[in-house]
């Protein structure tokens, strides 16, 4: 549940990291656009991508149990993962919908 936050913040250093090589190669002055990438940055951008990696940690370790919970066998490891809403990703985009929707209505855009 952790684990998810902390790999977006990783995952947004990197991509400004990457930035910085790609603005090399393509002959753009760096600091330049750094400041346009931040001035186009909103704090609600950011509030929302770690809101939103949150709850998918805490769905995915909602859902873990129920697949943890098998037996020894082919038939044992299958038993869990019937049913439309037995899978994680399946509720990850779930979950995805309803806070993009609230984050959307809610901000005014």
């Amino acid at each position: 549940m952790v684990m998810l936050p902390c790999l977006t913040i990783w995952a947004n250093a990197m991509g400004f990291s990457e930035a910085r090589c790609s603005a090399s190669l393509r002959r753009i002055f760096f600091p330049a656009y750094l400041h346009a990438s931040i001035d186009s940055l909103l704090l609600r951008d950011i509030t929302t991508g770690l809101v939103k990696s949150v709850m998918f940690g805490i769905t995915i370790t909602g859902r873990l149990p129920r697949g943890l919970s098998t037996g020894a066998g082919a038939e044992q490891v299958g038993r869990p993962r019937r049913g439309p809403w037995s899978c994680p990703s399946s509720w990850v985009v779930v979950v995805d919908l309803f806070f993009t929707a609230l984050f959307f209505f809610a901000g005014g855009r």
